[in-house]
């Protein structure tokens, strides 16, 4: 995906060319985990095609890769299909960080949310009764 004209300036010389590739690569690396399987969606290159900031689209693919690896599929795939008539009656012509938060936490149940944001919860440790 060509990169716009406002992007191109944030990577601009040495280290900002080298920051690019290394998104880059990493968005190479979600769609691999994901086995590529929603590239080929019309929903899902909609949704990237409002995602011209390759910092921003790498912070939209974490979330489905995470979503993908809790749900498998169907249910991704569903998801996707919600986010795009999100974004429809919105009526958005590019997304950033804060819309995509406040789309994920409209649309997803509020135990997937708090897993996505938080991270998984570690159990307390048993309580252990020495019985003598």
């Amino acid at each position: 995906m060509e990169l716009q004209e406002k992007y191109k300036v944030r990577y601009k010389g040495r280290k900002g060319r080298k920051r690019l590739q290394e998104i880059e690569g990493q968005i190479e690396q979600m769609h691999r985990e994901t086995g590529g399987v929603y590239d080929e969606y019309e929903e899902m290159q909609r949704l990237e095609s409002l995602l011209p900031d390759p910092e921003v689209r790498l912070y939209f693919l974490k979330y489905v890769r995470d979503l993908d690896a809790m749900w498998h599929g169907t249910l991704t795939y569903g998801f996707l299909r919600l986010c795009g008539k999100w974004v429809r009656q919105k009526q958005i012509g590019e997304l950033n960080q804060p819309e995509i938060d406040a789309m994920l936490e409209s649309l997803l149940p509020s135990k997937e949310w708090k897993l996505l944001t938080e991270g998984p919860q570690s159990e307390p440790p048993a309580q252990q009764t020495d019985k003598k």
